[in-house]
């Protein structure tokens, strides 16, 4: 009894730790969109075409439709940038103290969206999983293209453009292009 409240030596087990993949990422991430987008689908169901039969002939609907309804509000960001991994020996040339820089095209290189990023605002009906992740895809796609929409990568390539100058005059090369 009198061990109980003794501090007693702490043991940590060894545990190996297992690295299953090593991967080099050469991102240059030039333009960051936060963005909040609202992606919605509605499934008929058996019941529902007799429902929405039934209500075409009544003057004011009777019966509540019976489709399944998820409407999501989703947040998140786009990263935009330059892959640095497809720049090429060919895309870079030097000359005493010139270089020459043709960057890999500006593209969109993460969308990310955490679970926790998601509201559901609109649920109506069982929903599987699937078809939740469905919903969830639809609005990230959405937040794609709004990104592509505030015109995201011609703001990135010019960022790419100016950091990847600074650089190489940093670097010590007195005439620098990068195109």
């Amino acid at each position: 009894m009198k061990t109980i409240f003794t501090s007693k030596e702490i043991s940590i087990d060894q545990t190996p730790i297992l690295i299953k993949e090593i991967k080099s990422i050469g991102q240059l991430i030039t333009y960051t969109s936060f963005n909040e987008v609202v992606a919605d689908t509605t499934i008929k169901t058996k019941g529902s075409a007799f429902v929405n039969t039934f209500n075409r002939f009544t003057p004011v609907p009777i019966l509540p439709s019976a489709d399944k309804q998820l409407v999501i509000i989703g947040r998140g960001k786009i990263l935009a940038g330059i892959n640095l991994s497809l720049l090429t020996d060919s895309g870079v040339t030097v000359k005493n103290d010139s270089v020459w820089v043709d960057l890999p095209a500006v593209q969109i290189l993460d969308a990310i969206l955490n679970p926790s990023d998601f509201e559901t605002f609109v649920e109506k009906g069982e929903w599987s999983n699937n078809e939740v992740i469905l919903v969830k895809a639809k609005a990230r796609r959405k937040m794609i293209a709004h990104a592509i929409q505030q015109n995201i990568l011609p703001k990135a390539d010019a960022k790419a453009k100016m950091i990847m100058e600074n650089f190489l005059h940093n670097m010590g090369y007195k005439h620098v292009e990068v195109f």
